[in-house]
């Protein structure tokens, strides 16, 4: 019988509570000063600007490392970006509310997996209890129910799979067990021109290849054309292929804009065909009764994506699949891993693994019950509502301002806008490498962090307004450092 040998002194000492307790102490007073330098605005930038050579010249350097733990804090604070600042403009990712991050520490502590009941009770039950109660809030129907899962490009794939499983359904077909090659008609999906580049990822992911993703044509506001919908319905189903779901964005990621999602529904319902939204940035807006009226259609949806990470103030990732009948929410997957679970065919909502991509993901539950616990849904209508007055804005405060363009009224927290092009001898492929000049010009000795976006043959400026601290100074300043570049920009060309 081989002996045990003791447990050594360097793992006594990693799993000591003792030693935990002095690293979440170190850690919370490190994070509670930055977030306070943050929101003051104390730091030259939002934004520490390293090149990736720097970066990486950085952390390879020995000396880095002697400090330990505290020091890699330390250094990781200082050199990130700072979604707190109020200054921060840049990206859809949250400017979370502070104290989610302490119960990112509690579930990272216990680690519960979830695939099984038995591997994450709490989170299991509070994932079924609190996505059918959001499902209700975003205007689903009764039955309707969710998942959590990590990201919304996987959310989507999901849901894109649930609608393949659900046309194979109708066709007396098992895609699961026989692939894709089963289907007597290849498959399509039509979206959004302006849409997220995961839609069309994932039915490359899902084997249909770029044939497989249908753009409709969009209007000025970046919104589907119904009228072009209808016509590439027509042309698919002359072309004998079969669509496997018309896809509405709510809202783009380029420009914020909502497609109409009514329209949609009406010509799904009418043909049969499943209807799924993106709402991943801008579903929430459902939450506020102020903005409601942009996503109305929704309630009609099989399938809604919405990431909590990006406007409702939680670390990412954490991404909603609803399904407007609870029941589909087991299309996606069929398993046979009888060691996890004893009938991989049976309906049960407490082994989440039969509904989700991952078998193992984190408590992602348990950060929505601490939000519905200490500060009740309705915070999510103060985040959109501000958020979107943010967008408003700075909208207005650009379309009044001389020498500058709004790519379109901002419907969301997401304004696209450039400076006008002084001379008209300048052509607009010139015009838009100043554009890209002046970004990065910006990015280096400018204070708040905005990015750029492409479309119409235009390169713009793009500010995604993440951050409810951030207010009418913060515009002022960032527009006047682009004025103050701009000569050198243009300078540069010349």
């Amino acid at each position: 019988m081989p002996q045990l040998p003791p447990v050594s002194d360097a793992l006594r000492h990693a799993f000591s509570p003792v030693r935990f307790a002095e690293s979440a102490t170190k850690a919370t007073e490190l994070l509670t000063s930055h977030l306070k330098q943050a929101q003051e605005r104390q730091a030259f930038s939002s934004y520490p600007a390293p090149s990736p050579e720097e970066e990486r010249t950085f952390w390879s350097d020995s000396d880095v490392w002697k400090d330990g733990r505290d020091g890699i804090f330390a250094n990781v604070i200082a050199r990130s970006n700072h979604l707190h600042d109020p200054r921060y403009m840049g990206h859809q990712v949250a400017t979370i509310i502070p104290e989610t991050a302490s119960t990112g520490m509690v579930t990272d502590m216990l680690n519960n997996g979830q695939a099984i009941y038995e591997m994450g009770p709490s989170n299991a039950v509070q994932e079924d209890l609190l996505m059918s109660e959001i499902a209700r809030m975003l205007g689903l129907p009764e039955e309707s129910g969710g998942i959590l899962c990590h990201g919304g490009t996987l959310g989507n794939l999901v849901a894109l799979m649930a609608a393949q499983r659900h046309v194979a359904h109708q066709l007396g077909l098992d895609s699961w067990q026989d692939g894709i090659h089963v289907f007597p008609q290849p498959l399509v999906v039509l979206v959004s021109e302006r849409a997220h580049y995961c839609i069309a990822r994932a039915m490359r992911t899902m084997g249909w290849g770029a044939e497989g993703t249908v753009l409709v044509r969009t209007n000025h506001k970046h919104q589907m054309c119904v009228d072009d919908l209808q016509a590439q319905l027509k042309r698919v189903f002359d072309q004998g292929k079969r669509v496997l779901a018309v896809v509405g964005s709510s809202c783009t990621t380029s420009a914020g804009a909502f497609d109409p999602l009514e329209d949609i529904a009406s010509i799904c319902k009418r043909h049969g065909i499943w209807f799924h939204v993106d709402g991943a940035h801008g579903a929430s807006v459902a939450f506020s009764s102020t903005h409601r009226h942009l996503v109305n259609g929704i309630e009609h949806a099989d399938t809604v994506v919405l990431d909590f990470h990006k406007t409702c103030g939680l670390p990412a990732l954490c991404t909603g699949v609803f399904y407007g009948r609870y029941t589909q929410s087991f299309l996606p997957f069929s398993q046979h891993a009888k060691y996890l679970w004893d009938n991989a065919e049976d309906e049960d909502w407490w082994d989440t693994g039969k509904r989700t991509f991952e078998c193992t993901k984190r408590m992602l539950s348990t950060r929505l019950a601490a939000i519905k616990a200490e500060f009740g849904w309705g915070i999510w209508a103060e985040l959109v509502d501000r958020m979107w007055a943010l967008g408003n804005v700075l909208g207005a405060m650009i379309e009044t301002r001389d020498g500058w363009e709004l790519a379109m009224k901002p419907e969301a927290n997401i304004v696209c806008f450039r400076p006008l092009c002084p001379d008209p001898e300048i052509s607009i492929d010139l015009w838009n490498d100043v554009i890209k000049c002046l970004r990065k010009m910006h990015l280096k000795r400018g204070s708040s962090y905005v990015v750029m976006t492409e479309f119409d043959g235009k390169v713009w400026l793009r500010c995604t307004l993440m951050n409810p601290l951030t207010d009418t100074t913060d515009f002022e300043t960032m527009l006047q450092e682009f004025e103050a570049l701009l000569p050198m920009a243009i300078k540069s060309f010349s």
